[in-house]
């Protein structure tokens, strides 16, 4: 029974064991989101947008959202103007609303949640123009006062009551009516909350009449929401304590506290119009003075745009640029300027230097501009601008026990850090990016610190009405406006040059050159190539050509010789025999055919260049007259020795007649004859005939209709060389035109 308890207590503790080991899969805690019915109502600078699909914007309405992500509430917005969703709060329509003041009546019928959203001062405001109303309190009597239907006019009640002040107040349901009414002129005071409301023209703060926390209240059937809330705002103050001021310096700058001029600053107003600016060169985007020594930076335009944002009639008398810190801070202390800029280097260093700091104009992290690695380190050594304290300042504030190398400029410092004189150096965060683009600082790196430089105003101690003056101006511009403004003077820090774009684009380059030097070599490799094969066809072909016109001039001397020969041999026997008509006969048409045999021979010599003229006269009637009357017998015995039978001639002449007769005469020698009645049909003959058909070619040279010369040289410019070297003989102009009026 024992073994029997023992086996089941090791079973089940093996199953416990199994059960226990198996894995879980649990879900990560998602809480469902709410939705929380937001009183909307429209208040200017507090709440903007209090409409359907409207952009909405706003101190309460930056706070809510910055709520929502701890508490991961979703809003619906239910509007209406400030008494509606007041009401609507208390009937449970809606389950929050911001920016109630705390009174005791209120705490019985809303939650309050532990810390305030803000905290509230409210003013008196007249039109400027009526001079019948001031800061004295018996101006107020008989007015009428207009106040929002609100805890203000509560507190506006308690005001008059204690300072026995007798006017009509006027209750307004919402802002906008309350504001509308002021504008055209219905209401001589307006009482409205300082912060919550936009500064208006032509309106001027008289005095402030109390001053109150507000909250976000709670519809008492939420109390689970009033705990939501108390939770996010402490866990909110906890994260960043800074937030309300945060979010009052961003909207109610431009508030009805932005005309409520100190008396300081009205003094100030009062004795001057003008204010002279002094400024460091070399310092863009901040300020520099430009090769037409204008000046140039953000500089030029804040003065004239604080001043114009306040609506004060102040005008800059004159710039001047200062190239060291030191110079420009000295100025100010006696006075040749106004005011300095840019300024900085804290609490310490000001009062060291005699100025007063004004609002940051622009607030920027420096940043630690070092040449390859840069180790984590409490020190080293900077190499510092010694014309620009501010950077010198930078560093014994935060790095006192850091050596410093001074150099002349903030590019010699740049250069000291890439040749290894230096560690590092400092860059304002404005400056950083557009400086180190230029290649000569390829090298270096920077690295963002994390204690912030202001760039402030400085003016004199003691000049406090300026001072409050320009930081007035300062809050209603913003920091953006001038964040916006240095943007348009970085550019000029980096100069793109010719050679930035060489080098950027240095492969691009290499490769289009050597492109471009690839297709030159090719096109005159190409080129030479073609002129040597054109100068080897030339050559080739004039070769050739004296080949066969050395062939040809040979064949025509050699039968121009041979027949002469045989001609002379004829005249001599028929000289012996003069006395005969018949011999008479013979001998001048031997004479004749002598005649032209020499031309025969003459146009030889023109084509070689060897021309010799013969310009006797010729009856070529008589000539041919004594061919036709010759007999038989005489005509073989003249041409005995000359055996042309079989061979082949083309006429070339333009005359019927001219070919007729001449084609006679060469029959009765033994030539077969054809004939072509101009040069083309000649070459073209020539062409479509055989290899050897054609033995010779008789071309009149000066015929007018075929032009002789063309088809002769068309003739010896054949592909077919052993056509081209057809002998050709030329016959002078009108031999075939006599021969035809013989006929």
């Amino acid at each position: 029974m024992k073994f029997r308890f023992t086996n089941w207590v090791l079973l089940t503790s093996l199953a416990l064991c199994c059960f226990f080991g198996l894995p879980i899969h649990v879900r990560a805690y998602n809480p469902q989101s709410r939705v929380v019915r937001i009183g909307y109502y429209e208040n200017e600078v507090f709440e903007a947008g209090a409409s359907e699909g409207a952009v909405k914007s706003g101190y309460a309405y930056e706070y809510y959202r910055k709520l929502s992500e701890y508490t991961g509430w979703e809003y619906e917005y239910v509007y209406g103007n400030f008494v509606e969703v007041y009401n609507m709060l208390l009937k449970g329509e809606v389950d929050m609303v911001a920016g109630l003041a705390l009174t005791e009546e209120r705490k019985k019928i809303f939650f309050y949640p532990e810390i305030p959203m803000g905290t509230e001062s409210y003013s008196l405001v007249k039109h400027d123009y009526d001079n019948n109303i001031t800061s004295d309190e018996s101006t107020f009597n008989d007015k009428k006062i207009g106040v929002l239907d609100s805890a203000v006019e509560d507190t506006l009640n308690d005001y008059l009551t204690a300072n026995k002040i007798k006017a009509e107040v006027v209750p307004f349901s919402d802002y906008e009516t309350l504001f509308d009414a002021f504008d055209k002129n219905e209401l001589d005071i307006m009482a409205a909350e300082t912060d919550g409301t936009y500064e208006r023209h032509h309106a001027a703060v008289i005095s402030s009449f109390g001053s109150n926390d507000y909250y976000i209240c709670v519809n008492l059937k939420k109390p689970e929401l009033l705990m939501e809330l108390n939770a996010a705002q402490n866990q909110l103050y906890l994260d960043n304590p800074d937030y309300a001021s945060f979010l009052r310096n961003k909207y109610f700058a431009v508030s009805l506290t932005s005309r409520a001029f100190s008396p300081p600053e009205q003094k100030w107003l009062a004795e001057n119009k003008e204010i002279s600016v002094g400024y460091l060169n070399n310092y863009l985007p901040y300020s520099d003075t430009d090769k037409n020594g204008e000046t140039v930076g953000i500089i030029k335009y804040i003065f004239t745009d604080i001043f114009k944002a306040l609506s004060v009639d102040v005008a800059v008398s004159s710039y001047k640029g200062y190239d060291n810190y030191e110079d420009m801070i000295a100025a100010v202390s006696s006075g040749e300027i106004d005011v300095a800029f840019p300024v900085g280097g804290g609490l310490f260093y000001s009062e060291e230097d005699g100025i007063y700091l004004s609002n940051p104009v622009i607030a920027s992290n420096p940043n630690m501009i070092y040449g390859g690695k840069l180790s984590e380190q409490k020190t080293y050594d900077f190499a510092v601008n010694a014309n620009n304290n501010m950077q010198y300042y930078y560093i014994k504030n935060n790095y006192p026990d850091s050596s410093i190398s001074f150099y002349n400029s903030t590019e010699e410092c740049l250069e000291a850090v890439v040749e290894g004189k230096a560690i590092c150096t400092t860059l304002n965060g404005l400056r950083t990016n557009d400086i180190l683009k230029n290649r000569a600082y390829k090298s270096l790196s920077f690295r963002q610190l994390q204690k912030s430089d202001d760039r402030c105003l400085g003016v004199k101690i003691g000049n406090e009405g300026l001072l409050k003056l320009l930081n007035r101006g300062l809050n209603v511009k913003g920091q953006e406006y001038a964040v916006n403004l240095a943007y348009k003077y970085s550019q000029d820090l980096y100069q793109y040059t010719l050679l930035d774009a060489i080098i950027d684009n240095i492969w691009i380059i290499i490769v289009l050159s050597f492109a471009v030097i690839l297709m030159i070599l090719l096109f005159l490799y190409m080129d030479r190539s073609r002129k040597i094969k054109e100068v080897k066809e030339k050559e080739y072909e004039k070769k050739e050509f004296e080949k066969a016109n050395n062939s040809k001039t040979l064949f025509l001397n050699k039968i121009s010789e041979d027949m002469h020969d045989m001609i002379t041999n004829i005249i001599k026997d028929a000289e012996s025999y003069s006395g005969t008509e018949s011999l008479a006969r013979i001998k001048d048409s031997c004479n004749h055919l002598m005649w032209l045999l020499d031309d025969i021979h003459n146009f030889s010599s023109v084509e070689s260049g060897q021309s010799t003229e013969n310009n006797d006269n010729v009856n070529l009637k008589k000539l041919f007259m004594d061919m036709r009357s010759m007999s038989e017998d005489e005509a073989k015995k003249l041409l005995a020795s000359y055996d042309l039978n079989g061979k082949r001639i083309l006429i070339v002449a333009s005359s019927k007649a001219a070919q007729f007769k001449a084609a006679e005469v060469l029959k009765w020698a033994g030539l077969e004859v054809q004939t072509a009645n101009n040069g083309k049909e000649a070459v073209d003959i020539i062409k479509a005939a055989p290899y050897g058909y054609f033995d010779y070619i008789l071309v009149n040279i000066q015929d007018p209709n075929i032009d002789g010369y063309e088809a002769s040289r068309q003739i010896r410019n054949l592909d077919d060389r052993e056509k081209a070297v057809i002998p050709i003989v030329a016959v002078a102009i009108n031999v075939f035109d006599n021969a035809e009026a013989v006929g």
